[in-house]
Formats: C-alpha cells, structure tokens, sequence
C-alpha cells in the first residue's frame, strides 16, 4: 500500500493535470467505474467531462486531508464564481472526499458544493483553545475524540466543551425537531491531527429550511465538515 505522502503525490499530479487542461492524462487517474455521489457514472470519461464543465480548472485547493490508513483523501475546492445564475458573482466552495482502489486510481468520489462560507483559516491565524486537542493523538483516538464531539451535540452537552458554537448548534435544534447527527464517513490524517467527516442529520424542520417547508415529516441531509 502506498504512504500518505505517495497519495498526496498521486493527488496532486491528477489536479496539475485538470489545472493545465490535460484532460486526457486526468483521466488515467480514475477508475474506470468511478462511483460519483452513490452512483455508478459512464467512465472515467464522463466524470472527467463533468469537471470540465465545471470549470475546475479555475478551482484552488483550500484544503485537503490525507488518511493514509484508508487510502482515502478529503479536499475542500474554491471556485471564483458560482454555477448557479443567482450567485454567479460569488465565490463556491466544494468539499469532495476521494477513495483510492488498490492502484491509486480514485475509485469512489463524494461532493457536497454550495455558497462559499467556511473555506480558508481563522483570520487571526490563532488555534481555537476551546476546541483544540488536549494532546496529539493516534488516529483511533482522533476517531473517538470526533465520535464523543457529535455524541455530546445529540446529548445537548456540547455547551460544556463548545461554547464557541453552542449558538449555532442550539438554533438548529430550535429550527429542526428530533434533530440527531450520525458519522457517515470520517477520515483523519495523524500526522497533521486533521479531520473531515460526512455527517447525515435527521429532524423535522419547523420553519423553511434549505429550501425545503416545514410538513411535519421528518426529512433527512448530508454535511461535509472538516
């Protein structure tokens, strides 16, 4: 199996490949039954055609986390402009996580995009004392230490450990009753103790939420959060 630092190598030369235009060398970096969002796209081809339509050859690498253990990657993309008519003049952020198969070649592929809201650091530069880590941790204990953070959200003690967000996260409950989250997807990286999750929450909205009206029916989503 290849090290971290092999998988970021081999990431970084399929995004100089997109960056540059080379479209098809960018291909001979994905699996041929690459998996997009759950399902099964027409090739490597077709998945590669898609970025290209998106224009991500524009796109800046804001972030991206390497789980050498899993041969998985998580990279948050920053694009100038957004695809949607509305916000056309804003900047769109993009959090994709990556599976490599036993080749290197990604195999499986995640994306959430929307309005650009939390890409780039803290404006200080300073580390959050709040929520940063007591001590530097193994990648198991990095799992735990996430695991006990979404489990004191869904007990509502969070307040007790993150008063930072502790306003943010008791609107939500405020606007979504029964809301409870769930680790879909974690990837950690020990060595720079960084993390990216796929979080599923379930709830019923109370107000519009996400464009979507309060029914009463409880409805599901999907989060990326690094």
């Amino acid at each position: 199996m290849a090290s971290s630092r092999n998988y970021r190598f081999t990431f970084s030369q399929w995004l100089d490949a997109l960056w540059n235009g080379d479209w098809g060398n960018a291909e001979t970096f994905v699996a041929d039954d690459v998996i997009v969002n759950g399902s099964s796209m027409a090739g490597h081809a077709y998945y590669i055609q898609k970025l290209k339509d998106d224009n991500f050859e524009t796109a800046r690498l804001d972030l991206c986390i390497v789980d050498n253990e899993r041969a998985e990657l998580a990279a948050r993309f920053v694009f100038p402009r957004s695809p949607e008519p509305l916000d056309e003049d804003k900047e769109w952020t993009a959090q994709t996580f990556f599976s490599l198969a036993n080749d290197d070649k990604i195999s499986a592929v995640q994306a959430l995009a929307g309005a650009n809201k939390s890409a780039g650091r803290e404006s200080n530069g300073q580390i959050n004392q709040e929520t940063a880590l007591p001590k530097r941790l193994t990648s198991l204990d990095l799992r735990k230490f996430y695991a006990d953070y979404i489990d004191s959200i869904n007990t509502g003690h969070f307040a007790r450990r993150f008063r930072r967000y502790r306003g943010l996260i008791e609107s939500s409950f405020e606007e979504i009753l029964g809301l409870r989250f769930t680790i879909e997807r974690l990837i950690v990286n020990e060595q720079t103790q960084q993390g990216a999750a796929r979080l599923a929450f379930i709830g019923e909205p109370t107000k519009n939420f996400r464009g979507i009206a309060p029914t009463g029916n409880p409805v599901s989503f999907g989060e990326h959060a690094f």
